[in-house]
């Protein structure tokens, strides 16, 4: 998926979940939607690391520690972008490093009307949980 898309996922699961007394946390939460694309500047392969079940929980629990909330919510983001990613062509290495083989649906390619669609259904739903 195109970080677009993830980030209206983001965005549209942060604001089903967030409440007024914990708004602060929001915008930290928001960027477990496209964290796990941050291998590329962490050096490591992309798709690899970063697309598991071990960084999910990992990253999560340690934002648990601090805030319970934003661990929460940021586990949420961060198993959005990991579901949308599962859905593209490629899949993700739910079980690395202990299981190197991608799942996923397999549906459609990064980047293709699909892609698209997903990303102008979720701004629509932002749209019209901000009119509220």
């Amino acid at each position: 998926m195109l970080k677009k898309t993830h980030l209206a996922m983001g965005i549209a699961t942060t604001i089903t979940f967030i409440t007024t007394d914990n708004m602060l946390i929001a915008p930290i939460a928001l960027v477990g939607s496209i964290a796990p694309d941050w291998d590329v500047y962490l050096g490591i392969k992309h798709r690899t690391l970063t697309h598991s079940l071990i960084a999910l929980l990992g990253s999560s629990y340690l934002l648990f520690t601090f805030n319970e909330q934003l661990g929460v919510l940021w586990g949420i983001n961060y198993l959005t972008h990991l579901l949308l990613d599962s859905l593209t062509k490629t899949g993700v290495p739910l079980l690395f490093p202990f299981h190197k083989k991608y799942q996923g649906l397999k549906l459609f390619k990064t980047g293709g009307a699909e892609d698209l669609f997903i990303s102008l259904i979720l701004i629509y739903i932002i749209l019209s949980a901000i009119r509220k």
